[in-house]
């Protein structure tokens, strides 16, 4: 099962993901679960805690306190609400929209504003080996992650020598790195 949202609801789906340390749709899918039960008249809370009444007002609270901070304007109900696509998992059923149903999306080199400004790969790369000179893929990908200033930017995956051979190979960087020897240094 697909469901589309709101970019911005997308963004804060993800932040309040990351503050759980759960994935996006995870976290939709205990929601849904909740609501299915909480209608259902089920016992689905624990003596104790809070009703989910309070839980969904506290989250539409925090959504939009996020929305606030990055200073976008709500939504409105009625806004098209095709950008960001979460996949729900049922039963038996991968998370993984149909291709006629995934939206083909391209980044054009403008990104959204973020709390601090992100570091690319290959622009990190050229400082490291600006300061150290020539290094195999893995000594490199060490050397990024040990000045800290590169994040990976979907995935949590961290940094390793495949990410940055695959930079190094790829067409439209490749003119600025050679490899000689197993190592990899910048091109003249």
């Amino acid at each position: 099962m697909s469901i589309r949202l709101d970019p911005r609801r997308v963004n804060a789906l993800k932040h309040l993901a990351g503050q759980a340390g759960v994935r996006p749709g995870d976290l939709v899918r205990q929601w849904v679960e909740e609501r299915i039960d909480a209608s259902r008249g089920g016992d689905v809370a624990a003596p104790g805690a809070p009703s989910l009444v309070s839980v969904v007002e506290a989250l539409t609270a925090r959504v939009t306190a996020l929305e606030a901070v990055a200073g976008m304007p709500t939504a409105e109900p009625s806004a098209p609400q095709v950008e960001g696509e979460v996949g729900v998992e049922t039963a038996g059923e991968a998370a993984v929209p149909s291709e006629a149903e995934a939206p083909k999306r391209r980044r054009k080199g403008v990104s959204a504003a973020s709390s601090s400004e992100r570091v690319a790969l290959h622009d990190e790369m050229i400082a490291v080996l600006r300061e150290r000179g020539p290094m195999t893929a893995g000594e490199l990908a060490g050397a990024i992650a040990e000045r800290g200033r590169y994040l990976p930017p979907r995935s949590n995956k961290p940094l390793d020598a495949a990410m940055v051979s695959q930079r190094v190979s790829n067409p439209t960087y490749r003119s600025r790195f050679v490899r000689s020897e197993g190592r990899i240094g910048l091109a003249d």
